[in-house]
């Protein structure tokens, strides 16, 4: 009985581990390569909005004849230096997985691929 199932459970895994080879070797780091962009925008428009209730007060200030506080600049001096160490992170991380899914032994893909057949079967 279990041998008549054998057949199919080695070519759907056969079929598992091709597919995650392909899918590390290619698919992973196209779609990384492709999120630097957006991610890199979206860490941006996170320092935008940190920024905006500085700018307010800022312009408040100066709308009353004052000037903006010393705090004012030293925090928007963070935000901007957090934001191009986050923006620099961003490139540096994704850009390192993605060399890093392609090179990945194409049987270090299959035997994780294996791995977790077996353990899903389990």
């Amino acid at each position: 009985m279990m041998w008549s199932a054998f057949p199919h459970a080695f070519a759907t895994s056969v079929l598992v581990v091709v597919v995650t080879c392909l899918a590390v070797r290619f698919a992973v780091p196209a779609v990384l390569k492709t999120l630097v962009e957006p991610v890199r925008d979206i860490v941006s428009l996170t320092a935008a909005v940190l920024v905006l209730p500085e700018y307010w007060v800022s312009r408040a200030r100066r709308r009353d004849g004052g000037t903006p506080s010393s705090f004012a600049y030293a925090y928007g001096d963070s935000v901007t230096r957090l934001a191009r160490l986050g923006d620099r992170s961003v490139v540096l991380v994704l850009r390192f997985a993605a060399r890093a899914a392609v090179a990945i032994h194409p049987i270090a893909v299959g035997s994780a691929a294996v791995a977790w057949r077996i353990a899903a079967s389990l």
